[in-house]
């Protein structure tokens, strides 16, 4: 599995239209994180705004896959303040394709 299987999954795509990000654009992981930090800067924090905003509407499953994607594109920190410092912990209710992707974007195979 590589960074196109990754961004294929229907979690990633579901998560990056929620984003508002045009994930399918991106070629590598550091493309991604490239591309997410660009479209971020641009207008003043949008991409972390947005994620903080949708967090809270994600399934259990699903908020996992939005903090590795932050990890994937160099946003840790904020990754960490969505979970409110229980980023780990929130594995245990992922399965199937988030877990793939959340273990694909750790990984950035």
């Amino acid at each position: 599995m590589d960074f196109n299987t990754w961004k294929a999954l229907d979690p990633v795509e579901d998560i990056a239209r929620k984003l508002g990000f045009d994930i399918g654009s991106c070629r590598s992981w550091d493309d991604y994180s490239s591309r997410f930090q660009a479209a971020n800067d641009r207008d003043v924090g949008r991409m972390v705004k947005r994620a903080k905003e949708i967090a809270g509407l994600l399934s259990t499953g699903e908020l996992p896959v939005l903090q590795a994607m932050l990890h994937a594109a160099d946003f840790s920190r904020q990754a960490d303040e969505i979970s409110e410092e229980r980023t780990w912990r929130r594995l245990d209710h992922t399965y199937g394709d988030n877990a793939t992707a959340v273990a694909l974007a750790i990984l950035r195979l």
